[in-house]
């Protein structure tokens, strides 16, 4: 009858030493999935920092750094969107 109770109320059914009693205390927890996922850090303020800082020359980011060495290039080559007043209307204008 001791074992049918411990079953149904989720107790341990047999004799267990203690380090195997923790891990059955462990879970038998609930688990902390809505108090961990509830959190979500402010991305934009971050963001914000990041490129305020890296302005400044106190954060180095080697793949904006990329970024926009390679939006450089490309520029130089005539490919990507024309600067403000370069467009094809402006260019219209001028002739």
């Amino acid at each position: 009858m001791a074992l049918l109770r411990a079953r149904i109320f989720g107790e341990v059914t047999r004799q267990v030493t203690s380090k195997s009693f923790k891990i059955v205390q462990n879970f038998a927890k609930k688990p902390l999935g809505g108090e961990i996922n509830s959190y979500y850090p402010p991305l934009k303020k971050f963001q914000a920092l990041l490129f305020r800082l890296r302005h400044f020359g106190l954060y180095y980011d080697e793949h904006l750094n990329f970024r926009d060495e390679m939006n450089a290039r490309r520029r130089e080559r005539g490919k990507g969107p024309p600067k403000k007043g370069e467009g094809k209307r402006s260019a219209k204008k001028k002739k």
